[in-house]
């Protein structure tokens, strides 16, 4: 009997240790993603605290906009699986032959690249190839990357999808497409006119490299996910409700490729789930709501605020702190497409393309931050007397 009491007694030991040892890796795979993620982890501490002086409410989640946001993020990474951005980006590319036109093609590529496939993905696909072209030819690509970072942030505001606070302003105001185009077309012109011009300060040295060509990978499923992403433009427009758009994706994806649900980034749709929560909850703290009406009680009040707020907590959280309390929309997206340039914080795009370049090139934090923030403040203080000057016309 006692022979037995110590087995089962050692047992239950080793029962719990072993429990103890999953709950601790768990814990530990929770800590580095969270770690990993800041702008996840700020969100989420910020969801958490806030909730303490305001009682949480699903409501304050536009649920709309978190599955558009999954929708595209599906049929994007579809296009990366099967290599028609870098099939495309290297086509370009190979007939390059100086400095300049090679930073102009990149600059263009990023800039209407991000339009469609958004902000991040233009970043996540030129970045790389610009490392590659470095590692031929020995081209500098620090300014390359930062001009092409500020392409692809300002290319991605030409349409409802290309960023997450155009997604977030198109859905909460109820944009006509052409509405939305005849704002955002007279910042893109302008944008892009400017990088042109800044690039012919680059010299057109001759440059020399060959990179292997991408080939498309599945082009019948290229075709039917191109079919999928209309679908989902016509989603955005209010043509096609999502609760139809949402099943059927979901559905071609598990039987076309069921991989592609486990590789994408759920990180951001809980960033957004909590920088909602969190928002709706300052929204109702009196003191916070009567200051951010003061805020945004003009159209210059509502483009500066959101413009330097952006450089602070980010151009996503700004819309979404912003736009319950200001019906002029254009006032807003200006400012947060305008303050996604300046800081590296400002634009969550910037993050990425600093992390790539960083980690190929550890020794250039200094150099890339100093000339980051020195173009962007350059590009943010032309654009933006601008754009002050038109708003104060309109």
């Amino acid at each position: 009997m006692k022979t037995m009491s110590n087995a089962l007694n050692e047992f239950k030991i080793f029962f719990l240790n072993k429990n103890c040892e999953i709950v601790l890796e768990k814990l530990s795979k929770i800590k580095t993603f969270l770690v990993n993620d800041c702008f996840l982890s700020i969100s989420l501490f910020a969801a958490i605290v806030t909730s303490f002086f305001n009682t949480p409410n699903w409501g304050y989640v536009d649920f709309k906009v978190i599955i558009c946001l999954f929708e595209l993020m599906i049929i994007v990474k579809a296009f990366e699986e099967y290599s028609l951005i870098n099939h495309l980006s290297l086509l370009i590319l190979n007939r390059c032959k100086n400095e300049r036109i090679l930073l102009q093609v990149l600059c263009l590529f990023a800039f209407i690249s991000s339009m469609f496939l958004t902000n991040d993905v233009a970043l996540m696909a030129v970045t790389p190839l610009l490392i590659n072209i470095s590692r031929k030819s020995g081209y500098n690509i620090i300014l390359p990357t930062i001009l092409i970072t500020i392409s692809a942030n300002l290319g991605s505001c030409a349409t409802p999808i290309g960023n997450p606070q155009n997604l977030y302003i198109f859905s909460h105001y109820q944009l006509h497409i052409g509405n939305f185009f005849s704002y955002s077309l007279p910042i893109c012109i302008v944008s892009l006119f400017l990088l042109l011009c800044i690039t012919f300060f680059f010299s057109p040295k001759q440059i020399s490299f060959s990179m292997k060509d991408a080939s498309v990978l599945e082009k019948k499923k290229i075709i039917v996910f191109s079919a999928l992403f209309v679908l989902l433009i016509l989603n955005i427009l209010g043509t096609i409700p999502y609760y139809i758009t949402l099943p059927i994706l979901i559905l071609v994806t598990l039987i076309l490729n069921k991989s592609l649900l486990k590789k994408l980034d759920y990180g951001l749709l809980i960033t957004f789930v909590c920088f909602f929560i969190s928002v709706g909850n300052i929204s109702n703290i009196a003191a916070i709501r009567n200051f951010l009406t003061v805020l945004t009680n003009t159209s210059t009040n509502i483009y500066l605020s959101s413009l330097l707020l952006s450089q602070i907590i980010s151009n996503v959280p700004s819309s979404i702190l912003l736009a319950p309390f200001s019906f002029d929309w254009h006032a807003l997206f200006y400012g947060v497409t305008i303050g996604g340039l300046g800081t590296p914080i400002a634009s969550l795009a910037s993050i990425i393309s600093y992390k790539i370049l960083i980690l190929e090139y550890p020794n250039k934090k200094k150099e890339y931050l100093s000339k980051f923030l020195l173009l962007n403040f350059f590009c943010l203080l032309i654009i933006g007397l601008i754009f002050y000057i038109y708003i104060q016309l309109n």
